[in-house]
């Protein structure tokens, strides 16, 4: 059965507007906007995504593993050691709060008519989970690709697919991956005109985003995020990347309907998150939380 917002915050209509509300469908609700933001978010689309019960973990660096072929029937091989390098991803606490006044439920207005106000929360949650997981995946590129001055992407002497293939070069040249994984571009939003013009490849007239994906499996997203006005990613996705965590164990309630006298119900959802892009011993110093996975491609703008 679907539930409204009123029902969700109002158990029982008996009860009226102002009812006791039930704690499993106060969670119902914060599942829905947790589940909802990172839906629409863009960053959750290029990195591995985990509920988790714990607030901070580390993790050693193990991924130089050895398999030597061919040994001598009486040989060893040496083994790998996992020593004490290690890296550590930390979840910061976050909160979204909305009030639903009196006012508007004696007007007429139900709670279900009010779900603006919830997808506000969505969206801002979204939005914060957008540039965490970009702005670690920024700060994650080990490789850059720098467009020299005078041929940014929106100018008539551009090369953004020169630009692009550059990049995805030195990702499959230098970091630890097979060479036939797909790939992810996020782009600034104010440049999809750039990626949606069409030309003539060969003798295909298609966009350069179709084209991208076409001959080298290239994923287009597009982001308003600030610290990519100037600046394009480029990174193979998944888990093994980078990843997102959100707190999901006992020890704290993260949703809260309040009655405050006179004015209305206080609603309060809180979160804790993270975000960590993993160190693969592919040249990139440890301890700097970077890989050569992932790729900036810089000065795209004019």
């Amino acid at each position: 059965m679907n539930n409204s917002l009123e029902q969700i915050l109002t158990v029982e209509a008996a009860t009226g507007a102002f009812g006791q509300a039930d704690a499993v469908l106060e969670q119902t609700l914060r599942d829905f906007i947790q589940l909802q933001s990172t839906t629409i978010a863009v960053g959750t689309q290029l990195v591995g995504v985990r509920k988790v019960g714990w607030l901070e973990y580390t993790f050693y660096t193990g991924a130089e593993g050895t398999f030597t072929y061919p040994l001598a029937d009486n040989a060893v091989t040496d083994p790998t050691k996992v020593g004490t390098l290690n890296y550590s991803v930390h979840l910061k606490k976050g909160q979204g709060r909305c009030i639903f006044l009196d006012s508007t439920l004696l007007r007429g207005e139900s709670f279900e008519n009010m779900d603006r106000q919830q997808l506000a929360i969505v969206r801002n949650m979204a939005d914060v989970i957008d540039d965490l997981i970009l702005e670690t995946l920024i700060a994650g590129a080990n490789q850059t690709v720098t467009v020299a001055g005078g041929s940014e992407w929106d100018t008539a002497s551009g090369d953004a697919e020169a630009n692009i293939l550059k990049a995805m070069d030195l990702i499959f040249e230098n970091g630890r991956v097979s060479g036939n994984e797909p790939l992810a571009l996020v782009v600034p939003a104010k440049h999809r005109n750039v990626l949606l013009q069409t030309t003539l490849y060969g003798n295909v007239v298609e966009s350069l985003e179709g084209h991208l994906k076409r001959m080298a499996n290239i994923t287009l997203y597009y982001s308003r995020n600030a610290r990519l006005a100037d600046t394009a990613l480029l990174l193979v996705p998944g888990s093994e990347t980078a990843e997102f965590f959100q707190y999901n164990g006992d020890g704290f309630r993260e949703t809260e309907l309040t009655r405050i006298p006179g004015v209305g119900f206080d609603w309060m959802l809180t979160g804790y998150m993270g975000c960590i892009v993993h160190e693969m011993q592919d040249g990139a110093t440890a301890g700097d939380g970077k890989n050569n996975r992932i790729a900036k491609i810089s000065n795209i703008s004019a």
